[in-house]
């Protein structure tokens, strides 16, 4: 079975050097992403954990000095998707489709947030960009959930509200420790005015 990308670039560019080039190209930016996820999830994670939205053990370094924990969860997660959709790549490119256009949106509007928050100079034209630009991807978020809900978006959709509730459940749950933890309230009456 071969791709679209590989289908088109035969029929354009025939089966020369330049397809292959094109096929060779491909895979790099692939690996490329690949990569990206490897290297960017286990921090994310790290700082989430840091924050108390995610377990605390997301933010230990391993042996290598990378957070091994993260990478573990990512390729388990990854295992995991590969098993449901049977390996099938245009099964899960909807997940994919919604789940950066999601990062995209939310990125913009995190962006035109600060921009009205710092008012630094020429904080408008940033702020308007950045608008443009949120506008833009909730367009495609909303045409690829639309169109493509019922061949696996819905995942996502509903995915996306459980893994917000579990980072509040387990923030919830790391400020209620740190309460019943606390000494805060057997502390004499003058040191506590001290502080």
């Amino acid at each position: 079975m071969s791709t679209v990308v590989s289908l088109l670039g035969r029929a354009i560019l025939g089966t020369g050097p330049v397809y292959y080039f094109l096929q060779v190209v491909t895979l790099l930016v692939l690996m490329l992403a690949a990569n990206t996820s490897y290297a960017d999830f286990p921090r994310l994670c790290y700082f989430l954990a840091r924050d108390g939205f995610l377990p605390r053990q997301l933010s230990l370094l391993g042996d290598r000095l990378v957070y091994s924990n993260g990478i573990i969860l990512l390729s388990t997660c990854a295992g995991i998707l590969a098993i449901i959709f049977k390996g099938q790549v245009n099964a899960i490119i909807p997940l994919y489709a919604v789940g950066v256009f999601t990062s995209f949106t939310l990125s913009q509007a995190g962006m035109v947030r600060h921009w009205f928050q710092g008012q630094t100079r020429n904080w408008r034209a940033s702020a308007i960009m950045n608008a443009l630009g949120a506008f833009a991807t909730l367009i495609v978020l909303l045409v690829i959930i639309s169109t493509k809900f019922l061949l696996g978006a819905w995942l996502v959709v509903v995915a996306i509200p459980l893994v917000v509730t579990l980072f509040a459940v387990i923030h919830q749950h790391y400020q209620y420790v740190a309460q019943r933890l606390s000494i805060q309230e057997l502390a004499p009456r003058s040191y506590r005015d001290i502080r």
